[in-house]
């Protein structure tokens, strides 16, 4: 396959691209002008805004399906801590959207997070507490409006939801879940290899799968 990885520069990002080129795959890495990006020289590297809908249009050509990678960077947790990019997922989602329809791609898995949408029910109380009380709960509205608009976009989507990151080895033990217990977790590493499976799927598991390799009840 062809694939566009948006975020290449963060921790999945990073993971995709690599297990992506070791599986055979021809890889589009996209990453602002700013971001660091250390990759093989076989990558083929766009500097590109996610706001750059004639840009992405071009990244997107002859691509199979696109894995986003884009989250919010925030500075703390303090109720009061706001992301460098406050509107990063509200201002760029429908922008990859339309880009992706010019381009004549349909297919996306997406990085959202455990605890958006109906997957808040299955999260533990204390959890759902912490998104409340922090600087998280910015973050959590951003996912939820990403996750909308790829939902209503029409094309095929896999809003992937982690439960908690670490930069751990990968474990190849990454589950869908339906059913949390004690401490969930998962390595980035375990991350991208999941959204690699579903990429290579005739179809995808489903919307919003909830993943992890620790606590699945």
């Amino acid at each position: 396959m062809k694939v566009v990885i948006l975020g290449a520069s963060g921790g999945v990002g990073r993971e995709l691209v690599r297990q992506s080129k070791e599986r055979g795959h021809t890889v589009v890495a996209v990453a602002r002008a700013s971001s660091a990006l250390n990759v093989p020289d076989d990558v083929h590297v766009v500097r590109c805004e996610l706001t750059d809908e004639a840009g992405l249009t071009a990244a997107f050509g002859g691509a199979d399906l696109v894995f986003s990678c884009v989250g919010l960077r925030l500075p703390g947790l303090s109720p009061f801590a706001k992301a460098e990019v406050p509107d990063l997922l509200t201002r760029t989602t429908p922008v990859v959207v339309a880009a992706m329809k010019r381009s004549g791609v349909s297919r996306i898995v997406a990085v959202s997070a455990g605890g958006v949408g109906e997957s808040r029910a299955l999260m533990p109380g204390f959890f759902r507490v912490f998104i409340a009380i922090t600087a998280m709960r910015s973050a959590y509205k951003e996912l939820e409006e990403m996750e909308r608009v790829y939902r209503d976009s029409g094309l095929e989507v896999c809003c992937v939801r982690p439960t908690g990151l670490n930069d751990d080895d990968a474990t190849g033990k990454a589950v869908a879940t339906t059913k949390l217990v004690g401490r969930a977790e998962i390595p980035r590493a375990d991350v991208a290899s999941w959204m690699l499976d579903e990429a290579e799927a005739s179809s995808f598991s489903g919307f919003g799968p909830l993943i992890t390799v620790t606590g699945a009840g």
